[in-house]
């Protein structure tokens, strides 16, 4: 059998004409296209399609609404609509298990169109085409997924689909762990939706998948978290991935504004190291982190050979570490705050915080900031998470008078107590008159970009604003910074300062700069 898992791109329109649509689907690289006709609801266009020869072959599926489908018709008219489209083949017929199961009359008809399973083949023998067997499950991921399989297997399908939806990416993980363990029984398909679900779409190629789903463009995706053909070439690097690709990714909730992916995948490509960087949504609580990381901890099998932290996690993460007893480096520790994982070479994690030295190359950008200039000088730390203790502890370090201004005083009395500097409620902020004035919120972060954590009256003149946030890589603090005579410092400078060491800490090589900058300006 093959191992080649092919990229599927699902038609759910049946504007512009179908022809037209087959033909960029191709361009744009599938190798088999699925006709969702409960969605293209034009019968006669999708059978006038299946009468003429294709460089790809077809699959033909008629969801019901119960499987998350648009038919809406009787199962009577469903199955001799499928028999129909099945009499075009060879090709593919995509069933629902339940149905199958619970309709002689859909195995009788369907099963005359069909072809018994057949391993060595990409289509059933004498014909006729081959028959896909589907489970999805729209609600969740069950934590026992094997009893599905085991009916999938008895059935004789030549292809065994299931779908789940994932809540966070632990589900993902218990998804591909089932990909993996099924895979070589027969040509399986194993999928999460949902934005949770995205690693078991892009890692399906490396845990040998038949195939995976991904929308032509946006808006015409037939599933929940289906990214589209261009951004899992071209982001993702789908056509390097093989089965011993290293795997990275950022943890965090939420995680899709980040630009992580871009940068580090463009890195990896231009680099020509074997990895792929994904986001791994983990739910908030410290409990869910470690269930996660004990998880991948584990099962080494998934490949994870390091990992970004973000909001609200790095904390989370470094006491994580220490329960487990894997090292924390002299940074992390002193700021109590992890943002990056690395596995050592005995199949642990090291934890390490690149936020500070990413946050000091950042500052030092402004010239008379420079060295040792910024000896001495007052600064206002909005903020008291993960990001503001990396920063805090890099400024006390090079001898900043730093005050820290939080929503909750508790936690900046915390930080200011563990890094020997000064807090303040957060009402006081507007008062502040500092030399600096850092924003390590996500206040202004995507998709609430024109929030500000202060109003433009807190800024004069030659005073240093950065803001940590990146995207966008203007936000609207620095918009009216910028407008008061500030001199502004983006978030773009710090989060290509902490990327440029966390490359270094996975990958042992130093990525220049400026090298880091066009990536990271190409993404935005």
């Amino acid at each position: 059998m093959s191992e080649k898992t092919l990229l599927a791109v699902p038609l759910t329109r049946s504007e512009p004409p179908l022809e037209e649509q087959v033909a960029a689907a191709v361009r744009a690289g599938a190798e088999i296209i699925e006709l969702r006709v409960d969605c293209i609801r034009d019968d006669d266009a999708v059978e006038a399609l299946l009468r003429q020869p294709h460089a790809v072959p077809f699959i033909a599926t008629v969801r019901s609404t119960g499987a998350g489908g648009a038919w809406r018709g009787k199962e009577a008219e469903r199955i001799v609509l499928l028999e129909r489209l099945g009499r075009h083949g060879p090709g593919y017929v995509d069933v629902e298990l339940a149905a199958w199961e619970r309709s002689a009359e859909l195995r009788e008809r369907i099963g005359g169109v069909c072809g018994a399973s057949d391993q060595g083949t990409d289509v059933a023998p004498g014909g006729r085409n081959t028959l896909i067997l589907s489970h999805h499950d729209l609600n969740e991921t069950p934590r026992e997924l094997g009893e599905t399989f085991d009916r999938l297997e008895a059935s004789p399908a030549g292809v065994l689909k299931a779908v789940f939806t994932a809540k966070d990416a632990l589900d993902s993980c218990r998804v591909l762990a089932e990909l993996r363990r099924r895979r070589g029984v027969r040509r399986v398909i194993a999928l999460a939706m949902g934005e949770a679900g995205l690693p078991t779409r892009v890692l399906a190629r490396k845990f040998g998948a038949w195939l995976t789903f991904v929308a032509l463009e946006h808006g015409r995706e037939s599933a929940p978290g289906q990214p589209t053909v261009g951004e899992l070439r071209e982001i993702y690097g789908w056509d390097a991935i093989g089965r011993d690709t290293r795997v990275f990714g950022l943890i965090g909730w939420p995680v899709t504004h980040s630009l992580g992916p871009r940068l580090h995948n463009a890195v990896m490509a231009a680099e020509g190291i074997d990895g792929v960087y994904l986001p791994w949504p983990v739910r908030p609580t410290g409990e869910d982190l470690t269930a996660f990381l004990d998880y991948v901890a584990e099962n080494k099998w998934l490949g994870l050979a390091g990992m970004s932290v973000t909001i609200p996690h790095k904390e989370h993460a470094a006491r994580w570490l220490d329960q487990r007893g894997y090292p924390v480096g002299r940074l992390a520790r002193q700021c109590g705050a992890v943002n990056t994982l690395v596995r050592t070479e005995d199949g642990g994690w090291r934890g390490e915080n690149t936020d500070a030295p990413g946050a000091l190359r950042a500052l030092e950008s402004v010239p008379e900031l420079a060295g040792r200039a910024l000896s001495g000088r007052t600064v206002d730390v909005l903020g008291a998470g993960g990001v503001a203790h990396a920063v805090v502890a890099a400024l006390v370090e090079r001898g900043c008078r730093v005050t820290v201004y939080n929503r909750s005083p508790e936690r900046a009395h915390a930080l200011a107590q563990r890094l020997r500097c000064q807090s303040k409620p957060w009402e006081q902020r507007a008062a502040g008159s500092a030399d600096i004035l850092i924003n390590c919120t996500s206040v202004g972060m995507a998709p609430d970009i024109r929030l500000s954590p202060v109003s433009p009256d807190r800024l004069r003149r030659g005073m240093v604003v950065f803001d940590t946030i990146y995207n966008p890589a203007e936000t609207q603090l620095l918009r009216a910074a910028g407008g008061r005579g500030c001199r502004v410092v983006s978030g773009i400078e710090m989060f290509v300062g902490q990327a440029a060491e966390q490359s270094a800490l996975w990958h042992g090589r130093t990525v220049a700069l400026e090298t880091l900058r066009e990536r990271l300006r190409g993404a935005l």
